[in-house]
């Protein structure tokens, strides 16, 4: 009965995979305490470039120290950029690539990333908020509310944070609370009738404890496009997050509690056929956003956190212990219908998902004369279950409506230390090193034909046991230039696919990095120039390939990657600032015999694409930002513009189907009363109405699926402060 229906589970296994591919709801690497809140304790006034404070190796240091490559952004200017979530981080982030597909994020840095079929797949891209990491696949989108900073680190990060940090990290780092008591409040009305409303309260519970709480509500309720079969909208979202911090600081002792709770429903999986599809030979065409379903496809997620952060001063050292519970339900709908009347569908599916995850991390930070040092202890459980009917006419008569599900379930065990010794006031010397033991294991994987009996499949176990090392060398030429070179070696863990119930797993993927950056503050602080030129050596890559039964993983290449990334920030006068960002990119896969391919019309193959550019990893992407400040009697004004720019990139290793390149115009106007109590602010992104896509999806049988990305969207916000 298997070889009969393997034909219909190709189909239905190879969207859901496709489309299953996910990420987290982020964190941050450092310890509160230790990283001091202000990012301007070095600014020359307002004359000067900003001194932005960075957790990059667990405790507070200024940017231009750290021998990484780093890209940070402060609260400010992520308002001016007219950043609202971590999807549009693409934007001004050198070498960063942002795939999203319903409310998922597929961060690719450097061209190194993951596009995999969900379940235990985490993001070789890790995402931390306020030092915790957050495994679940539905947990990616981030907006921003109560930000103190965002920091990009570039190139694995396999030593202080470890998880899968093979491409780097995102770190988001929120405000603390503080015992002065105040408020911020935002109201906002935009185009396609969007309605954003954000709180911010904080101020002292008692002596020494203090908190807040950080409320969030989006409801775009027109859609971008509409489903011509039902008539109704696509393309709109409605969500609401709340959160709070509480910190109680004493003599000798901090303690951080947290937890977060975020709703959110949108349009999910509004894949759209392109033009000369084989599913969609003879029918209409469609709009920008346009799609045609039977039923209306949807996504919704519901996202709880709570993490605990003790930190003890005990004169030798500093011990650290974090503590993180999280509960992630996912559920969306997808349908693939015919594309001309008699409207039916031919595969429907509602996937359902439930992830809970448990971390606990104790550290040691120290400091003996020369030698600054970290050792720690990192233990990981993440439990899964996936349950998905599906139905439609390519199913019947046989075998007709099905439903698969199983469960599963990753441990991790990590111990890590590094240490930096310096070898004159100059010359700084970095050594550091993880060992990781990870274990994935499913159980309950079955099939329920429901017309015919149910198909149970043998629990599946595999483990691993990889280490993974820093070494840095830094030189502190003058006190205002930073050279650095640096090898790191990252590894993203194995699995098994959960999809696939009978595939006997995947191995780890290892990535070598080697790299030779510098850091300059220049021109009295009227210059800031940080570069990096970058050598990848990447080895067992975990990619998605589909059977004739599923969508599985499977270590099939190799690749090689180089090149630079540049962030300048330009002071020239008073109240004027440029910033600059810029990403030359070169990955190409260096041997990947058996990569799938889906043609235009459908019809699926095995082709050899060694040579071939590897998915996300456009030639060239930047962005130039210019803020412009003017204090008058009557308050202050600010005019803000961001022009980003991506090169071509590929959505598969076939290199059909390309994404093309595209450029993007955002800008800000904005008053504030000259108390700094009230405030108005006109936005605008994509200006110019610039067609691009956020995902593109072949699917074998039907042909090649896109989701286009946001068009024009203006609008008007109300700020007060109190």
């Amino acid at each position: 009965m298997i070889g009969t229906v393997s034909r219909h589970l190709y189909v239905a296994t190879a969207l859901s995979a496709s489309l299953m591919s996910f990420s987290v709801n982020a964190q941050t690497t450092g310890q509160p305490d230790m990283a001091p809140q202000s990012d301007a304790d070095s600014a020359q006034g307002n004359n000067g470039v900003q001194d932005i404070v960075v957790t990059a190796q667990r405790i507070g240091e200024s940017l231009q120290k750290v021998p990484i490559a780093v890209t940070a952004l402060t609260a400010d200017a992520i308002s001016d950029r007219g950043i609202t979530g971590s999807s549009a981080l693409e934007a001004v982030v050198p070498n960063l690539s942002m795939s999203r597909i319903g409310g998922v994020n597929q961060p690719f840095l450097r061209g190194v990333g993951s596009d995999g079929a969900g379940g235990f797949d985490e993001k070789s891209v890790a995402t931390y908020v306020d030092g915790f990491y957050i495994a679940a696949p539905s947990s990616t989108q981030l907006s921003f509310n109560n930000i103190q900073r965002l920091e990009v680190l570039k190139g694995p990060q396999g030593t202080l944070f470890g998880r899968n940090a093979t491409g780097g990290v995102i770190q988001v780092v929120t405000k603390d609370p503080t015992q002065d008591p105040h408020a911020e409040f935002d109201v906002g009305y935009g185009n396609y009738s969007t309605v954003d409303a954000n709180a911010y309260v904080t101020g002292g519970i008692a002596q020494g404890l203090a908190a807040d709480l950080a409320v969030q509500y989006h409801n775009q309720d027109d859609g971008f496009g509409t489903n011509l079969i039902t008539g109704r909208d696509v393309n709109k979202d409605r969500t609401i997050s709340l959160r709070s911090k509480w910190v109680y600081t004493g003599d000798t002792t901090k303690i951080t509690l947290f937890g977060s709770y975020d709703k959110g429903r949108s349009c999910g999986f509004c894949l759209q056929f392109q033009p000369g599809s084989a599913f969609v030979t003879g029918a209409g065409p469609l709009g920008r956003y346009d799609v045609r379903m039977t039923k209306e496809p949807y996504f919704r997620t519901k996202n709880i956190f709570a993490g605990l952060r003790i930190e003890q001063e005990l004169g030798f050292a500093t011990f650290v212990s974090s503590t993180l519970y999280g509960d992630n339900d996912l559920e969306y709908y997808s349908d693939i219908a015919t594309q001309s009347p008699p409207y039916v569908s031919v595969l429907g599916v509602v996937t359902h998902e439930k992830a809970k995850e448990y971390a606990q991390e104790f550290q040691l930070l120290g400091e003996s004369g020369p030698l600054k040092w970290q050792v720690g202890t990192y233990l990981f459980r993440y439990d899964y279950n996936i349950f998905q009917p599906f139905d439609g006419a390519a199913f019947s008569p046989v075998p007709g409506p099905f439903i698969t599900q199983s469960d599963g379930r990753k441990d991790s065990v990590s111990v890590y230390g590094q240490g930096t010794y310096a070898l004159t006031d100059e010359l700084k010397f970095t050594a550091g090193i993880r060992y990781t033991y990870d274990k994935v294991e499913t159980d309950n994987s079955k099939i329920d034909f429901q017309n015919t009996g149910i198909v149970n499949f043998a629990d599946r176990k595999i483990t691993s046991k990889k280490p993974t090392w820093r070494l840095a060398l830094d030189y502190q030429v003058t006190p205002e230039i930073l050279t650095y070179v640096s090898y790191n070696r990252g590894i993203k863990t194995g699995g098994l696919s959960v999809n696939d119930f009978t595939s006997s797993g995947y191995a780890p993927e290892q990535l070598d990095a080697y790299e030779v950056g510098l850091k300059a503050n220049l021109f009295d602080r009227a210059v800031r120039f940080n570069a990096a030129g970058f050598y990848y050596d990447y080895k067992n890559l975990q990619v998605s390939i589909a059977s004739s039964s599923a969508a599985i993983i499977l270590n099939a290449a190799t690749a090689r990657v180089y090149g630079l990334d540049v962030d300048l920030e330009v002071r020239p006068v008073k109240n004027f600032s440029v910033s600059v960002g810029l990403g030359l990119l070169d990955s190409k896969y260096k041997k990947f015999v058996g990569a799938p391919s889906v043609a235009l019309d459908g019809t699926p193959s095995v082709v050899d694409v060694s040579g071939n550019r590897s998915i996300n990893a456009p030639k060239i992407s930047g962005s130039v930002t210019a803020t412009y400040e003017i204090p008058t009697s009557v308050g202050d004004f600010k005019v803000s513009g961001t022009v980003t720019h991506k090169g071509k990139a590929f959505p598969t290793p076939d290199n059909l189907n390309p994404y093309p390149e595209y450029t993007l115009v955002n800008a800000l106007i904005g008053w504030t009363s000259s108390d700094g109590n009230l405030g108005v602010e006109l936005w605008g992104r994509n200006l110019t109405d610039r067609t691009y896509y956020a995902i593109r999806v072949p699917i074998a049988g039907f042909g090649q699926t896109q989701v286009a990305s946001p068009p024009r969207t203006y609008g008007v916000r109300l700020k007060a402060k109190f």
